[in-house]
């Protein structure tokens, strides 16, 4: 044996890893990130924070499912409404980690309005370029945050079976 070679060789048997979950976690943090790093323009509306916000949000709380062994075809169903996901992810224990405010429930109620039916990418109506939304991203973002940061331990244990 040479002497730059392992000692020890691990050769796990019937090991199921489940990294969906995981993953869905990563791409919430790097669209939260992008939304961290974006610069709104001057003099004009753009919805590219509202819609990156919203979609680290999503895909956290479907990470979290996942992590709670909700099925892929359920989570499907739940499409792209967060305040679906949202009520999913409590009947899945997600209180046991993070308390969710009055003021984090209002402001996803609100952005629910039109990030379903995705105005905040494909703008198809004047309600999203005039700028209408009476929620505060900073409360949005507050919440994005603490969600990312709660959900990584139990989706971390979730990827070993």
């Amino acid at each position: 044996m040479k002497e730059d070679s392992p000692k020890y060789i691990l050769q796990p048997h019937h090991v199921i890893a489940h990294v969906d979950g995981y993953w869905l976690r990563h791409y919430a943090t790097d669209f939260f990130a992008a939304y961290q790093a974006f610069e709104m323009p001057k003099n004009r509306f753009s919805p590219v924070p509202y819609f990156l916000i919203c979609r680290s949000i999503e895909l956290s709380l479907k990470s979290f499912l996942f992590s709670a062994g909700f099925k892929k075809k359920d989570r499907k169903k739940l499409n792209h409404d967060l305040e679906k996901a949202l009520g999913a992810a409590e009947d899945n224990g997600l209180e046991t980690y993070l308390k969710i405010t009055s003021n984090d429930r209002e402001a996803l109620k609100k952005a629910n309005k039109l990030y379903p039916k995705k105005e905040f990418e494909y703008f198809e109506s004047l309600e999203t370029i005039y700028d209408p939304h009476d929620f505060d991203l900073a409360v949005l973002s507050s919440f994005a945050q603490r969600l990312l940061d709660t959900i990584e331990s139990p989706v971390r244990a979730s990827i070993f079976e």
